[in-house]
């Protein structure tokens, strides 16, 4: 056995399942548990949105491209990712993040990969026949909303993307979280950017397994993480660290310096 494959075998998995949160303290838990990743262990923490978000990735142009009035007058917030990729409005949809360290899932790309297998596995388990993209063409982070098209190894639904995933390394931890579309579409996203409607619309699993409830597939998402990725489960909620360190970037996550740094 390889030395990634034993390091996989020997991870303490922490599964944190939350209830619907605001965009700013969900972007702060997923990155207050990057930092204080520790070796040998990785967390699935699977969670909601209380309020209608557009989430822009890192590094993506975003000041002066969205109807801030609209917005209000919709009921819709803005938050900045810790991680890369493009926008995505999260409303009707299951969220998950994977933190590990880095050379426990065998790098960035290879974590990618399996994580993405992962979720293939647990949506065919609800009897949506997901698959992952091909080709080799990664979108410009000025490219878009992040559904618009799959980039290579994202999980898509009859050629539309059905999860949308983005990641990060945060010191020696990785970051990888994604929305699964429950219902809707992004419609609203393109609104606030000036567009008619979506001329993209995502795959939904609505569209192909109507009424699944979102404690249903983050029952079977969580299942077929442990058998993709090994190591030992249990449920727990956060640490004290972890719950330290999220309050003290909750002021980034809220702040419109960083939301609309770019």
């Amino acid at each position: 056995m390889d030395s990634t494959a034993e390091g996989r075998e020997d991870l303490r998995w922490s599964l944190i399942v939350d209830a619907p949160a605001q965009g700013s303290r969900n972007m702060a838990l997923d990155h207050a548990l990057a930092l204080e990743c520790r070796p040998g262990e990785a967390v699935l923490r699977l969670y909601r949105w209380s309020e209608p978000t557009v989430s822009f990735g890192k590094n993506e142009p975003a000041r002066g491209r969205y109807d801030l009035g609209l917005a209000r007058e919709t009921g819709v917030e803005f938050v900045r990712r810790p991680t890369g990729g493009r926008a995505v409005l999260h409303d009707d949809e299951l969220t998950y993040a994977v933190v590990a360290p880095v050379r426990a899932l065998g790098g960035l790309r290879r974590a990618y990969l399996r994580i993405n297998e992962a979720l293939v596995g647990a949506l065919s388990d609800l009897g949506v026949p997901a698959e992952l993209a091909g080709g080799t063409k990664v979108p410009r982070p000025d490219a878009g909303p992040c559904f618009q098209a799959p980039a290579p190894g994202e999980v898509t639904l009859g050629g539309r993307k059905l999860v949308g995933s983005a990641q990060a390394r945060i010191d020696g931890a990785l970051l990888q979280h994604g929305s699964i579309i429950l219902r809707g579409d992004q419609s609203r996203l393109v609104r606030l950017r000036g567009g008619a409607g979506d001329p993209h619309p995502p795959a939904t699993l609505d569209a192909v397994a109507p009424g699944l409830d979102p404690g249903e597939v983050a029952e079977r998402l969580a299942a077929s993480m442990r058998l993709a990725l090994g190591g030992r489960w249990t449920e727990r909620g956060y640490r004290f660290q972890e719950q330290s360190r999220a309050g003290d970037l909750l002021g980034r996550y809220s702040g419109a310096e960083w939301t609309w740094r770019l």
